[in-house]
């Protein structure tokens, strides 16, 4: 059933007049994108009711937080959820990487276990699977932890919290590491959150943190990353206060190439690791750059609702001139442009995903048919929109492969020509 936006209650005033990490109720509005659908629900029909939710960043003047506002549970968000992240090479390699290196750094032995929150259908898990290391995934969405234990990954379909982290002490011991890749912006409590992260340390466990910087978001007007899965949108500078509330500590920060620029957040107990120049230089850096400042939120705000305007320019030019379009990639991201520049089937006529868990789907709100990415040879585009744009130099020569005279486009932050 449609709702009617005009009596839509907020479950919480976290995000809307209280700030999600320091309760502080200095909030300002920066951007407004109106009421759109989830980003990840998916219909199963072009002619299902649209459900919507307001969606408007606001920043804590305090502490700096990015945060929406909460309008639906997180069972609704997160229990049978689209996104697979095994599905990206690029991604895979990263979690490769990752476990590789910190299994070395952390001088790890096979007693050792590793915790992942938000663990997906167990990509990450499996490489450290293969270093030898006892492995523990927590993941709510059902249709996905699923995958993950026919993949050999043992996980545990809960929301994580401080009642889950101390069931998993009991019955698991504390871990040597935890990891929490991409799901602290995802929790609407982060209180419950991250005292859960402080009752499943002890002395010798590090908790990893990665998701994209907010400054680069600013910076960069990457406003497509705002949906309302993401609750909360995160600096070194926020991070910091935040886990000092929780008796945790920042100890190091490190520059990633993710998400078009992340973070990843080293955190510890309190004074169990001597804290590295890189925490307190890369909150300055924030600070310099503006992130507490309202020229750089006014500069972002004007930047995004440009590239609106040039997005749906650019749709009109290719509709009125009859070429052939398609999308390709049934991201999140994706949805939250197109639903603020009104972009419809008949503009996009179709995307290409190759989840199986959303082929055959339709995109919320915009209802583009999600189909498999060999459809791209038959339609034969004259141009393709990638829109999670931070996989582009991956998704480009596969578009190359399927349809070579197809030109390749990104829309963010400015309409660009993808090279292959």
């Amino acid at each position: 059933m449609a709702v009617d936006t005009s009596t839509v209650t907020a479950l919480s005033t976290r995000g809307i007049t209280s700030c999600r990490a320091c309760h502080s109720r200095k909030l300002v509005s920066v951007l407004d994108l109106a009421s759109q659908p989830l980003a990840n629900e998916l219909v199963s029909s072009p002619s299902a009711p649209d459900c919507r939710f307001p969606l408007h960043l606001r920043i804590c003047e305090v502490c700096g937080l990015g945060q929406v506002g909460e309008y639906v549970l997180p069972e609704r968000i997160f229990r049978d959820y689209p996104y697979l992240s095994s599905v990206s090479t690029s991604w895979v390699a990263h979690a490769r990487e990752y476990a590789q290196r910190l299994y070395r750094e952390l001088d790890m032995k096979p007693s050792d276990l590793v915790v992942e929150i938000a663990s997906n259908d167990g990509y990450l898990l499996r490489e450290f699977v293969e270093l030898g290391a006892r492995v523990l995934g927590i993941e709510p969405a059902d249709n996905v932890a699923a995958l993950a234990r026919i993949a050999g990954v043992e996980t545990l379909s809960v929301f994580f919290g401080v009642d889950e982290a101390q069931s998993i002490v009991d019955h698991y011991g504390f871990p040597r590491l935890i990891a929490a890749n991409n799901v602290l912006a995802h929790v609407p409590d982060l209180d419950d959150f991250v005292g859960g992260l402080a009752a499943l340390c002890d002395d010798d466990t590090v908790i990893t943190v990665e998701n994209p910087s907010f400054v680069t978001l600013l910076r960069g007007a990457l406003f497509d990353t705002i949906y309302h899965e993401h609750f909360s949108y995160l600096s070194a500078h926020a991070v910091r206060s935040l886990m000092g509330r929780h008796g945790l500590e920042l100890v190091r920060v490190e520059t990633l190439p993710t998400h078009g620029g992340s973070y990843r957040y080293w955190i510890t107990r309190e004074g169990r690791w001597p804290c590295e120049a890189s925490v307190d230089a890369t909150v300055e850096e924030e600070l310099r750059e503006g992130l507490l400042t309202q020229p750089l939120w006014s500069e972002f705000a004007q930047r995004c609702q440009s590239t609106i305007l040039e997005l749906q320019r650019w749709l009109s030019a290719r509709v009125s001139e009859g070429v052939r379009v398609a999308a390709y990639g049934a991201a999140a991201k994706g949805n939250t442009l197109l639903n603020a520049a009104g972009v419809t089937n008949l503009d996009v006529t179709f995307v290409v995903d190759g989840s199986s868990e959303k082929q055959g789907k339709f995109l919320p709100g915009s209802r583009i048919p999600v189909v498999a990415p060999e459809r791209l040879t038959a339609f034969d585009p004259t141009d393709v929109l990638i829109l999670p744009w931070n996989l582009a130099r991956e998704i480009a020569p596969l578009v190359a492969d399927l349809t070579p005279a197809a030109q390749c486009w990104t829309a963010v932050p400015t309409m660009a020509q993808v090279s292959t």
